[in-house]
């Protein structure tokens, strides 16, 4: 059954040393599918990436991020496991590789909690230390 959720989206980049910080809060949809958890939600002008619907794929051991519009790309995150991919923005593609360190998914069908740490490399660029942590909580 598909519930109307509150959905708490905080990145936390690390470039240069310094932290740069976005956090999104936004209403969304929560569901069960073929026994992964799936969370749906558009982007806003917040996260850079207005235009963009994105589902948030839950598993017991990963989570991917599936974005269309705008930007679209397929993002895995297992601990332990590197994950390649390709990032398309309107102002070009680029071939990323994920390298998790943490994984932590805590979410059953009232919703829940993600924590994701990891490393983002891309040719060319110099690599980029992320935090995500993802809320997920029924609308009262």
């Amino acid at each position: 059954m598909e519930s109307k959720v509150l959905i708490s989206v905080k990145t936390k980049q690390y470039i240069d040393g310094e932290p740069e910080i976005i956090e999104l809060i936004t209403e969304g949809n929560f569901f069960k599918e073929d026994n992964k958890y799936m969370a749906v939600y558009d982007e806003s002008e917040i996260s850079g990436m207005e235009g963009t619907k994105t589902t948030l794929k839950i598993e017991d051991n990963s989570l991917t991020i599936i974005r269309r519009g705008t930007t679209n790309s397929n993002l895995v995150f297992r601990k332990g496991v590197n994950d390649v991919s390709i990032y398309s923005t309107p102002f070009g593609s680029l071939e990323v590789m994920i390298k998790p360190t943490k994984v932590d998914i805590d979410v059953n069908e009232r919703g829940g909690k993600v924590q994701l740490e990891y490393r983002m490399e891309a040719a060319g660029f110099e690599p980029i230390d992320n935090s995500l942590e993802l809320n997920i909580k029924p609308v009262q």
